[in-house]
């Protein structure tokens, strides 16, 4: 994994910031390996514990190795540094999002309203999923655009397993 991501990554687990000294590291391990100690009775502590060791060696061998949290790129001389992507620039990241947004909202307001029922997917015994299929088909065409038009885009795939996931609500 790359050693900018893998920093960010650790950094954000113990909530620190690139600016954190390692006095900070010291005081955020020790306070999360209370809360996170197998011995705690969470039934998922034990991941959360060693994840913390994970990225605690990640950042104290980073810290010795750079002075700092701070990620330095190395520069190819003679090479312009790009400039980095503004968020949200990508348009099929964008439809993406847009689409994931409408399906989440689509479902949970389905799930809302048909609490305590029966899940029925005939229409004629629930006028809530006549709606739901309509919120949806929507966010099935935005999906289908980028599985068809955008193929090679990294959305592709999740947007196809999207696009098998809500199909649930059409058999």
């Amino acid at each position: 994994m790359d050693q900018k991501l893998l920093l960010n990554e650790a950094l954000s687990f113990l909530h620190l910031t690139e600016s954190s000294t390692e006095q900070d590291l010291k005081t955020t391990y020790h306070q999360l390996a209370k809360k996170y100690h197998p011995d705690s009775g969470e039934f998922d502590s034990d991941i959360l514990f060693h994840e913390l060791q994970k990225h605690h060696e990640f950042l104290k061998s980073y810290l010795s190795d750079h002075g700092s949290f701070r990620f330095k790129s190395k520069e190819i001389p003679g090479h312009n540094k790009k400039e980095p992507k503004k968020e949200g620039s990508d348009p099929i990241f964008n439809l993406y999002k847009l689409a994931k947004e409408e399906e989440t909202k689509a479902i949970l307001d389905y799930f809302e309203r048909t609490k305590n029922t029966p899940l029925h997917l005939d229409e004629l015994k629930n006028k809530n999923l006549i709606e739901l299929r309509f919120k949806l088909e929507p966010v099935r065409k935005k999906y289908q655009e980028i599985v068809s038009e955008h193929p090679d885009s990294i959305w592709a795939k999740d947007s196809k397993d999207s696009l098998q996931r809500i199909s649930v609500w059409w058999r």
